[in-house]
């Protein structure tokens, strides 16, 4: 029963993880890709989501380093 417990809370956490992740590499993708091309205002928005992701990913961590 343990093991069950520890690979569900296993998949929860990269389930948690794949969202944050997923939007850091969007749109940082999109920034070396088109960066130049963007409005300043645009490249601000891409940069405060990815900084949020990143946000949102130290927490996950954190609440998983702590169980």
């Amino acid at each position: 029963m343990g093991d069950d417990a520890s690979s569900d809370e296993l998949r929860t956490l990269v389930h948690d993880l794949r969202t944050p992740l997923t939007i850091v590499q969007g749109f940082s993708d999109l920034l070396v890709r088109r960066g130049a091309e963007l409005e300043p205002e645009q490249r601000d928005e891409y940069a405060q989501r990815i900084a949020a992701a990143a946000r949102e990913l130290r927490e996950i961590v954190d609440r998983a380093a702590a169980r």
